[in-house]
């Protein structure tokens, strides 16, 4: 603060009232003048003097502002441990009866350290600002001394318990982080070390190409396979190594630019792929190609799969399968063979049988008393089981050779079925009750009719075979599927057998007094899949049998 007029300081006051009292009493000039000149002298003197002391105030007043801004605790002393001046915020517990003008003595309060007049001495000593850590009372403190030549200390204390803290947490996540790290970088180079062992030893060559095409890096395969390469342009090794042309055409350099293409388009290729190995052989391969987008750039990585093993393996099977279809069609050849020659003498001894027994009656002769009826039926019974094998045997050739006949048409469901069962139960002057359940959403349905008789006879056959109880068909047929259930109560099929169910002259264990051929479920099943749809079984030996078959709409 500037002050305004020299007379509102007492002394210059003062010197006024004296000056102008020599003034009146006094009648020499050179005194009078005198005497001016040392009241003006005076007067500025008490002018700068007071304006010095207005700037010492002001920056006094500054410093403590920022003190209070900046610090947590300051003290000021002077050589003697004196204190100069003090400054503690009202958090801190400091003993009251310390005030400016108090020398400070042991036992020291807190925040103080303990060792505070060593730590003073030290800091007068050095030349820059002193800084020491401590803690008291559980706390954390920062202690810094600017030491003045006068032997004035500055003395700013700082409570760093929430830094330390901190510090000591991120210390610890750094310790964790470093060990994870750690254990990370091991993982990496195991892993490193595995995919190398495994790029390098796998039984494939792998090339890694950069998006121009060049040679990146490849494993040790390819030096096995083709010797060394020096090439840095993939297509130029190509050339190298492969013949002038593909085996299926085309020059290999354009056959391969062209895979490429598509590969960029597609983002993975594989094909078949005819090298020169060193040794001069052709070296047929499988080729994958892959694009792999990494970090802006498109990368190409190359598999080349030796298939000479693959190709020797589907030779065999070509072989074995061309051979398999001459002894298919052989087999097949025999059995129709076979059973149209056995179906002339089983006409024959059918036939004759007739006539003997016409003759026999012609002539007067009673079979019955004759006790020859027995023998009679039997011989009919087996030349009709015979002749059912015949025909049996001969579906399943022409199936097996592929030459069923199969044309679907478009028949009213409710009325096939019904007029089925009539025909079947006149054909075998059946008096078993057979209960039907017909629920026809969709009325008509494409099927085989001859076939699909052929499996209705088998299934209701088998059924009226094995039981000697009730049978129940149940047909359902929707937009979905035609499917329809025989159900009966008979015998059932042992649960250990039911794998061998379709195979061919299966028959279970617990039918051997039952006469059957064992192939008439394995030719239902043919029939069933050629209509594209499955038969399934649910049985329970002793309880009864479900055959179900299920036939998918034409769509």
């Amino acid at each position: 603060m500037t002050k305004k007029l020299s007379i509102t300081t007492p002394f210059s006051l003062v010197a006024l009232i004296v000056f102008l009292c020599i003034c009146l009493f006094t009648k020499s000039a050179f005194i009078t003048v005198a005497l001016g000149c040392m009241f003006v002298i005076t007067f500025y003197i008490e002018k700068e003097k007071g304006e010095k002391d207005d700037r010492i105030n002001i920056f006094q007043k500054q410093r403590h502002n920022i003190i209070e801004l900046m610090c947590d605790f300051v003290l000021i002393i002077d050589r003697h441990n004196q204190v100069v001046e003090l400054h503690v915020p009202k958090e801190i517990n400091f003993p009251p009866d310390i005030n400016v003008g108090d020398r400070l003595s042991f036992p020291l309060p807190s925040p103080l350290p303990i060792d505070f007049f060593e730590i003073i001495e030290r800091a007068r000593l050095s030349k820059e600002i002193f800084q020491h850590d401590y803690t008291r009372d559980e706390r954390f403190y920062e202690l810094k001394i600017i030491s003045e030549p006068s032997g004035i200390s500055n003395c700013i204390i700082k409570e760093i318990t929430h830094i330390k803290i901190t510090e000591k947490s991120l210390t610890n996540l750094n310790s964790e982080l470093e060990e994870m790290l750690s254990i990370k970088r091991k993982e990496l180079k195991i892993k490193q070390e595995k995919f190398k062992t495994m790029f390098d030893k796998s039984s494939d060559a792998y090339f890694l190409l950069d998006d121009r095409f060049r040679i990146s890096i490849y494993n040790e395969k390819v030096e096995q396979f083709f010797g060394e390469v020096n090439e840095v342009l993939f297509f130029h090794w190509l050339d190298k190594v492969s013949p002038e042309e593909q085996p299926k055409g085309g020059s290999s350099i354009e056959l391969f630019q062209a895979m490429k293409e598509s590969c960029d388009g597609q983002g993975e290729l594989r094909f078949e792929w005819m090298f020169i190995q060193k040794n001069g052989e052709d070296f047929p391969t499988e080729i994958s190609l892959t694009l792999l987008p990494v970090a802006n750039q498109n990368l190409y990585f190359i598999i080349i799969r030796n298939v000479i093993s693959q190709k020797k393996i589907e030779m065999e099977l070509r072989k074995n399968l061309e051979r398999e279809k001459e002894l298919n069609e052989m087999r097949s050849k025999f059995i129709s063979m076979a059973s149209h020659e056995f179906k002339t003498p089983l006409a024959t001894v059918t036939t004759n049988l007739e006539l003997m027994e016409l003759t026999l009656e012609k002539k007067g002769f009673n079979l019955e008393e004759l006790n020859l009826t027995k023998f009679v039926d039997r011989m009919r019974n087996e030349s009709r089981r015979l002749n059912i094998l015949m025909e049996e045997v001969l579906q399943l050739g022409k199936i097996e050779a592929g030459k069923t006949p199969f044309s679907p048409i478009k028949v009213e469901v409710e009325k096939f079925i019904r007029e089925y069962l009539d025909e079947y139960i006149d054909r075998t002057a059946l008096t078993r009750e057979i209960r039907i359940d017909i629920k026809a959403e969709l009325k008509e349905f494409y099927l085989d009719v001859e076939l699909m008789e052929h499996v209705l006879d088998n299934l209701l056959s088998n059924a009226i075979k094995y039981s000697d109880q009730l049978i129940t068909i149940n047909v359902q047929v929707d937009d979905t599927a035609f499917v329809f259930e025989i159900i009966d109560t008979g015998i059932g099929i042992p649960l250990t057998e039911f794998s061998q169910l379709f195979d061919s002259f299966f028959r279970a264990s617990n039918t051997n007094h039952i006469q059957g051929t064992g192939l008439g479920l394995v030719i239902a099943k043919e029939f069933v899949e050629m209509h594209g749809g499955v038969i399934v079984c649910e049985s329970e030996e002793n309880v009864g049998s479900t055959f179900r078959v299920a036939i998918p709409t034409v769509k």
